[in-house]
């Protein structure tokens, strides 16, 4: 099983003043960016396709704007092997039947965190990440409300802007 969380993919990549194997500040403290010694991070099953852009689709129904989305992927199973406390926890989305799919990495310090950022590093170099445009974001979020899995009135007012122009 699959743990899905937000990127910056541009981040992530190789740079020219880092050694092979080094990964960036940058892309730890903007995305793993902890609260309460926490990460957060949704399920998505196998990490078929349907199933990330349910973790797409819980991320951006939280959000303030409708924008392309990067999303990795890492194997629940290894963080566990590797010490990695998980606790399932109520996730922050208006979409209510996903709200169950929300796990916590906790108890993260220094050295924990830094093993997060090699799993994730591990999960784009296995190609486990994937880039949706907005358009295709829209899409999703516009899908959902049609079939009534979240109520526009629910979204913050510039997604239901965005939703509505393709409703």
């Amino acid at each position: 099983m699959f743990l899905a969380r937000k990127i910056s993919r541009a981040k992530w990549e190789a740079k020219k003043e880092l050694s092979e194997g080094e990964i960036s500040a940058d892309a730890v403290t903007a995305d793993l960016r902890t609260q309460g010694n926490t990460l957060s991070f949704w399920r998505c099953g196998t990490g078929m396709e349907t199933e990330v852009e349910e973790a797409a689709l819980a991320i951006a129904a939280a959000g303030e704007r409708v924008d392309k989305l990067d999303i990795v992927w890492v194997n629940e199973d290894e963080l566990q092997t590797d010490g990695q406390t998980l606790q399932d926890t109520i996730g922050f989305t208006p979409v209510t039947e996903l709200v169950d799919r929300h796990v916590d990495i906790c108890r993260l310090d220094y050295i924990r965190l830094g093993n997060v950022a090699h799993h994730v590093i591990t999960a784009i170099e296995n190609d486990r990440y994937i880039r949706l445009s907005k358009g295709r974001v829209a899409d999703i979020l516009v899908a959902a409300v049609e079939q009534e899995r979240v109520n526009l009135d629910d979204l913050e007012k510039r997604v239901q802007e965005e939703v509505l122009k393709s409703l």
